[in-house]
């Protein structure tokens, strides 16, 4: 199986777990360098707001990104280093080479699937 598809984990409803899968690629891409999960949480909804009505990710949360994150991390697609600043204790996180590769891996699926829809669909 392909790095790419080792992100996904199937548990039922089709939509939810597409939607987890483009989170955790989105994530992937966000994390090209080192940087703390708020931020991540706080650019993906930004980025979501416009989707409220074309449904993928529109109702992500903050919960979800963190435990996206955590998930990729224990899958060995992202690294972590930890910060002290201001007494407090950072995480930062940053994708790895094997989530590099997954990504790319998921990118070029994205535009096969593109172009399998395009060709279905009659756009082509």
């Amino acid at each position: 199986m392909s790095s790419a598809a080792n992100i996904y984990r199937h548990t039922g409803d089709p939509h939810k777990e597409i939607s987890k899968y483009v989170l955790k690629v989105v994530i992937l891409k966000k994390l090209n360098d080192w940087d703390y999960p708020y931020s991540i949480a706080n650019d993906i909804r930004k980025g979501c707001k416009g989707w409220k009505d074309h449904g993928m990710l529109s109702d992500v949360t903050k919960s979800d990104i963190y435990n996206a994150i955590s998930s990729l991390e224990k899958q060995g697609y992202i690294i972590s280093k930890a910060e002290l600043k201001n007494g407090r204790l950072h995480k930062y996180y940053k994708t790895n080479r094997k989530g590099q590769l997954a990504l790319k891996q998921a990118l070029k699926l994205k535009e096969e699937m593109r172009k399998a829809f395009s060709v279905l669909m009659g756009d082509e």
